[in-house]
């Protein structure tokens, strides 16, 4: 499996003027925590500026990526617009 950055900006589904914890998110956060049981989701979270956020996934190519991606409640009601990168993890510890 590969690894792939998923890059998260606010889209017309985001209640502007809200903070994220107002957010209509609770789908999005179970699919998030599926993801993860299933051992999909690596790392994510928001940006700290309530504009978006960022996740590391795995998937065998980038069209599955975009297949687990565009299966976000958060994604399909349009509160965040995504980007899918394919993602090196560098190895820092040798």
């Amino acid at each position: 499996m590969k690894t792939y950055a998923v890059i998260y900006e606010v889209g017309d589904g985001w209640l502007k003027g809200k903070p994220l914890e107002e957010q209509p998110l609770a789908e999005h956060g179970d699919y998030l925590r599926y993801l993860y049981q299933q051992g999909i989701l690596i790392e994510g979270g928001p940006y700290l500026d309530d504009s978006g956020g960022i996740l590391l996934i795995r998937a065998d190519n980038l069209d599955m990526a975009w297949e687990i991606v565009e299966a976000d409640p958060a994604v399909i009601n349009e509160i965040f617009l995504p980007e899918v990168h394919p993602w090196f993890q560098g190895n820092w510890s040798e």
